[in-house]
């Protein structure tokens, strides 16, 4: 099994189906061999306008692709001291840097984004992520 995390852009782009990637990262959660991984901090990113709004298409989405991760990891102060600390020395948001902890805390193989190959979030040291956006290089 391949674990994978894939970040919110990714999921809100899936469900969306309005951008250029929406496409290939449904494709990413429907491909067979793929075991999430993922931490509450990706649930509050997804779910708090869809809540907020009352969006219950897209609750319904979110909820099932929570209810199919396999690893969840565990929201500690452990975690969020190693996201300061990938944010100080790469320029990361915060999200951004709570994400890739909770990826690379949970040896996920890839981490799946709509973000560009030159963000920050690609020269985090032993996070392989995988770029869906349509300017990508290769």
């Amino acid at each position: 099994m391949i674990k994978t995390y894939v970040d919110a852009n990714a999921l809100i782009a899936a469900f969306r189906g309005d951008h250029p990637a929406s496409a290939e990262a449904l494709g990413v959660l429907g491909e067979p061999g793929r075991a999430f991984v993922a931490c509450a901090f990706l649930r509050l990113e997804t779910l708090r306008k869809p809540l907020f709004y009352r969006r219950e298409d897209e609750i319904v989405f979110m909820e099932r692709y929570f209810a199919a991760v396999s690893l969840w990891v565990p929201t500690t102060d452990a975690l969020v001291q190693q996201a300061l600390g990938l944010a100080a020395q790469r320029d990361l948001g915060a999200m951004d840097a709570l994400h890739a902890a909770a990826a690379l805390q949970a040896g996920a193989d890839v981490f799946v984004t709509l973000e560009r190959p030159t963000k920050p979030l690609f020269q985090v040291p032993g996070l392989n992520t995988i770029s869906l956006h349509p300017e990508r290089t290769a």
